[in-house]
This record gives structure tokens, C-alpha cells and sequence, in this order.
């Protein structure tokens, strides 16, 4: 059984969205496209104090 610690964000052990996003270098990211290249991905969530 998954459990969060917030009501928000992903449950521990699932898997992440396949999403687009864009890297701190503005370049564009498909995660699809990553993992034809690739076997695996980390991908590393943080909270900003911002």
C-alpha cells in the first residue's frame, strides 16, 4: 500500500507522468522520448523555500 505524506503530489511507489517539461537551460524534455533513449530515469522532486 502507497502512503503520502501530503494531500498533495505523488503516492510513494507510483510511477511518474508521462509529461513535457522544459530543463533549467530551457531546452524542451518529453519523458517519453528520454526513455527510448534510455532505460531508466531519476527524476528529483524538492520543495522550494521560495
Amino acid at each position: 500500500m502507497s502512503v503520502s505524506n501530503s494531500e498533495k503530489g505523488l503516492m510513494t511507489g507510483s510511477k511518474a507522468p508521462m509529461i513535457d517539461t522544459v530543463d533549467i537551460h530551457e531546452k524542451e524534455i518529453n519523458l517519453t522520448d528520454v526513455l527510448q533513449d534510455y532505460r531508466g530515469l531519476l527524476i528529483d522532486f524538492f520543495r522550494g523555500a521560495w
